[in-house]
Order: structure tokens, then sequence, then C-alpha cells
């Protein structure tokens, strides 16, 4: 994913710590409409519903303590993201959609600073885009290019004012703004293979990053994480790196932290930086939030890792200690695992004929859905216990995304995959 340099203004808005995070909606054009509020929290995101009354009027209450990145959206509306989580966040529109062009926030300090800032930063990058290609253009003898010089100056004066009333201002805002521009920077390093740069932004994330806002911050957390990742680039690298963090880190930023690297390395196929990850949580008795499923999930997977024995699959008959079988983990509905389920389709009479079992286990809660996706399968073993990712199977096989493939061998678990192409059990003519 490519960024132009300097130049990610995105449309958000965040703040932070407060009693009372009233939100009143004023749409006098949209009476009677349901508004749905969403807020991230790391990787997950919750949310809220109001209607708005005959005068387009609604209230919601964001959760207490909540500061950070909220999206509002009315079905045919349109939507809007801002900072959500001052004591009242008055948002009011008179069109009959919604946008940041046609949307105030009379009063909101964190949004409309904010906003102020993406204008200046936004105005001061195309001010030194046009310098630079003027002094490309001139002599450097010349009386213009001379002016281009003073020209230039002065607008680097006005984006280091910038720059110190963000940090001034003690607003979430300011963290915000100062991660968007951590991005920035990593996306050109990285872009560019400048590794000077490459080191400060490594060092960046290890001293510097402001968790907490980064965990209510939606879309920067994913990109935040993913550019990590590439930072390193290989497993070991990766692993090593990332470890330490999860000992440093509070709740509920760690938890979440683990979510995100764990579902990385699914993603990238880094099954040794998963056991490593899972064993180094162990072995230094990090605590994790508990109630969280899919962190329970996640810690199970030091036991079906490559060479583990296979638990049994519930639901299957005659059990998976015999042969090999190839599990397929998927959900309705699922692009990918759509596009994985056709192919095994495509294959499995020849799976059939080389002695390859196969069995789905499905995460349809709906016994409709199931029943008409999975009627066109042409195996027999398929199994659905209608409590999607709380199933049985999906927690003792620490499943936490679809597809998942597992290959097992004489029960023994041999691989685990999110394409069947990399089961290596057929080829392609």
């Amino acid at each position: 994913m490519k960024f132009p340099a300097k130049l990610l203004l995105f449309t958000l808005c965040f703040p932070w710590n407060i009693s009372a995070q009233q939100i009143e909606f004023s749409f006098p054009a949209l009476p009677e409409k349901k508004i749905h509020v969403y807020y991230p929290l790391g990787n997950r995101r919750d949310s809220l519903l109001v209607t708005s009354d005959k005068q387009g009027v609604g209230k919601v209450w964001l959760p207490e303590g909540y500061m950070g990145f909220i999206r509002i959206y009315i079905p045919g509306s349109g939507s809007i993201e801002c900072i959500g989580g001052e004591p009242l966040l008055k948002i009011e529109g008179s069109e009959t959609f919604i946008d940041k062009e046609h949307v105030s926030f009379p009063g909101s300090r964190e949004n409309n600073f904010l906003y102020s800032m993406f204008k200046e930063k936004e105005l001061n990058l195309n001010r030194y885009a046009w310098i630079q290609f003027g002094m490309e253009l001139y002599d450097p003898k010349s009386t213009i290019y001379r002016l281009l010089e003073k020209e230039n100056k002065e607008n680097k004066r006005q984006m280091l004012s910038v720059a110190g009333r963000i940090k001034e201002s003690g607003l979430y805002a300011s963290g915000l703004l100062d991660i968007m521009e951590y991005v920035n920077d990593i996306g050109t390093a990285i872009d560019v293979g400048d590794t000077v740069s490459l080191g400060r932004m490594k060092a960046y994330f290890h001293r510097q990053m402001d968790w907490k806002t980064l965990y209510t911050s939606g879309r920067l957390w994913q990109l935040v994480n993913i550019y990590y990742a590439r930072l390193y680039g290989k497993e070991a690298l990766y692993a090593e790196n990332i470890m330490p963090l999860f000992g440093q880190l509070p709740e509920p930023m760690r938890s979440a932290f683990l979510e995100t690297a764990f579902e990385t390395c699914e993603k990238s196929g880094w099954d040794t930086a998963k056991d490593s990850i899972v064993s180094y949580i162990y072995e230094h008795k990090i605590t994790l939030d508990a109630q969280n499923s899919n962190l329970r999930r996640i810690l199970s997977s030091g036991k079906t890792g490559r060479g583990k024995p296979a638990p049994p699959i519930k639901g299957l008959a005659d059990g998976n200690s015999g042969g090999i079988t190839l599990v397929l983990f998927y959900e309705s509905g699922c692009d990918h695992c759509v596009v994985q389920l056709e192919e095994l389709k495509k294959h499995y009479a020849m799976l059939h004929n080389s002695g390859v079992r196969v069995v789905s286990v499905s995460a349809d809660m709906d016994e409709r859905v199931y029943e008409y996706h999975s009627r066109s399968f042409p195996w027999n073993n398929k199994i659905c216990d209608y409590k999607g990712f709380s199933g049985e199977n999906f927690i003792n096989y620490a499943i936490i995304g679809t597809p998942t493939i597992l290959v097992i061998g004489n029960g023994i678990i041999a691989g685990r995959y999110s394409n069947l192409s990399e089961t290596g059990l057929y080829q392609d003519q």
C-alpha cells in the first residue's frame, strides 16, 4: 500500500478522558432516521444506534472515558468521521446527506482544531510542492529563484509554527496528527528504502508511540501494524522485536496488540512467529483479557501448531486419526471463503481418489444460510453447530479468521494455511 509523502490527510477525528461523553445530533432534513455510531478499539469496532425524532434530533452516549475516532453513518444519507469523547459533542447539518463539507461541530475544540490543522498542513504542502517545482525551472542566479528561496524559508517557518501549535495544544487531536505523520514517514521510508529513516521509525514505534491514542484511531491502528510488519519483513526479526512489547503495554492495548500481531502472522504464514509469541506469553506470565474469547483461542493455538496432535473434530463420527484429512473452516458470505470452496469443489474428485478426506466446518449461525450454501458440496463430512466462532471446533483449533485450512496426517497437524494451493495436496494442470 503506497501513500504520497506527507499527504495522508484522513477525514478522521479524535479526543479523550472525560466522564459523560454525550453526542447530540441535529439534522432537520433527516427526521426519524436511524443513526449508527461506530467507535474502534484496536482492530475491533463497537456500535451505538439512535433514531432521530421528527425534528431530526438524536442523542447517544459513548462509554465512559472513551476518547477517539468515531464514524457516524445514516443509511442512504452518507457518513462522516470525527473525534468523539468531549463532554458534549454537537454535530449539525442542514442537508439531506452528511459529509465533512456539510456538517459542523459547534463548540468542539478537538474537531475544529483537527480540521483547521488539516487545512493549514495541506496549504503548506501544496505551497512547498509549487516552490520546489519553480526552483527546478529557474536558474539559481536569477531574481525569481531568489524570491522562491525567500518564499521557501517563510513556508518552512509556517510549517514549524503549525507543528508547534499541534504539540502545545494538549488535545487528543495532536496525538492523532503525530501518528498520521509517522504513517506518512514510514510509508515513504519503506518505498524508497531509506535505512536511516527506517531505523528512526523502529525506535519511534518502540519508545514514543502513543498507544492510548492509537488504540482508538481506527484505520491508523491497522496501518501502523501493517507497516511495522513491513519494517522487519522477515518472520524471525518480526517475532524477536515484537515480543518484548507484550510485557510493556498496558491493558487493553496489550490484548488488542496481540490479536493484531497474531492476525498479521496468520496472513503472512508465519507459523514459527505465532508459536514464539504464544511461548513468550506463557513463559513471562503476561496477563491478558481473560474474557476475550479470541485471546483464549490464540493462546490455545500453541497446542494446535504444526506437529501437534489434532484435537477431535466434534461432529466427525469416525474421528481423524488415520490417513490424510483436509479441514476447511469457513463462513458463508466470506469472499475468500467462497473462492477456496470453489477451488476445493473443483479438485475434490482428485483429492478423494488420492485418499484425502475432506471436512468442512462452518461458522454460520443461521441454519437456512448454512443449508443453502453447503448443499452443493460433494463431500459428506459437512459440520456446523450454529455457534459461529464460539463453536467447540473453532475454539479447539484456535481459528481466528476464515478461511483457515488444516492438513492432518495420522492425527498430527501437518500444516495450517489460508489458501488451498499452499497445502501441496494437488497441482493445477
